[in-house]
């Protein structure tokens, strides 16, 4: 098995299966792939400056690494507590995009402010996929096309219970990792 001198880690070559995964990169960054490839195929990637390919399937951007580097020693948690809050709020606004779905038929004004809303959430945590949605929504909001509004809405709620599921699992791994240390992005 080979190991990584910057980070200490082995990195054998075993192919591992596809699914998402979570790689640990210097003690603690993580990176989501969702390819079949070996561990040396994986730290080649992240290493080449293709860092923070989790962020290839397009749930993340930016913004995500903005938040996390927000984190210190006297706030270890802020990137997960920022969207534990995230979670708590865009469930109220789904739920609200919801009501107003059923309970006002055909009011775009309404439909796009609360959908506004949510985008805005999307923004400030990098969710880019929902956030994408969330513009999708509006667009068929200035046309007045119901149908687009109520499939682009089930697309914002499939997204958002995607999204949950990735970053509880990327947090989950955080938590196991232990302290950062000296976590760094490479490349940047």
């Amino acid at each position: 098995m080979d190991r990584d001198n910057s980070t200490g880690m082995n990195i054998g070559t075993m192919p591992w299966d596809i699914c998402e995964y979570l790689v640990t990169i210097r003690g603690r960054r993580l990176v989501l792939f969702n390819h079949l490839m070996s561990a040396n195929s994986i730290f080649d990637r992240v290493y080449s400056g293709n860092s923070l390919d989790a962020m290839k399937q397009g749930y993340l951007d930016e913004q995500f690494c903005q938040v996390e580097d927000l984190q210190d020693e006297a706030s270890p948690n802020f990137a997960e507590e920022v969207v534990t809050l995230f979670f708590k709020d865009s469930a109220r606004l789904i739920s609200n995009v919801e009501q107003a779905l059923e309970k006002y038929p055909k009011d775009f004004n309404r439909w796009d402010a609360y959908m506004q809303q949510l985008k805005g959430s999307c923004s400030s945590i990098g969710a880019s996929r929902m956030k994408s949605e969330c513009m999708s929504f509006r667009d068929y909001c200035a046309q007045g096309n119901v149908e687009g509004c109520m499939r682009s809405f089930q697309k914002v709620k499939r997204e958002h219970g995607a999204l949950r599921q990735k970053l509880e699992a990327y947090f989950q791994l955080l938590r196991q990792a232990g302290p950062a240390g000296a976590a760094t992005r490479p490349g940047m």
